[in-house]
């Protein structure tokens, strides 16, 4: 709201400022100041009511990151928590695999050297 107040005041007094350079003064040409003072609030109040809603939306946006990243880092707690369970569950089958391995690479080592 106070954009588009800023935004009626500031085309008003530019419209005037035009109206003011295009006619001169006199008091005949008091009359063609208004309509040029009412259309430059008009201009600037649709300006100013069109930056109010823009910085609305972007007011509303930047109040969802700390949502989104709460959010995330809840997300992120809960995957390391089960990254840590499956590797805890996949320990014995390694060392299993392991023990059943190392003996065939002993082997290819011995036939690499020779």
């Amino acid at each position: 709201m106070k954009k588009l107040l800023i935004g009626a005041l500031l085309g008003g007094a530019i419209g005037a400022g035009v109206a003011q350079m295009q006619g001169g003064s006199g008091e005949q040409e008091s009359s063609s100041v208004v309509p040029a003072v009412a259309s430059g609030a008009a201009i600037g109040a649709f300006f100013g009511l069109l930056l109010d809603r823009r910085s609305r939306r972007a007011a509303k946006a930047a109040a969802a990151v700390p949502v989104a990243l709460a959010y995330a880092k809840k997300v992120s707690d809960v995957a390391i928590e089960a990254a840590e369970q499956a590797v805890e569950a996949a320990r014995p089958f390694v060392e299993q695999a392991a023990e059943v391995v190392s003996p065939l690479l002993d082997e290819a080592k011995e036939r690499i050297a020779a």
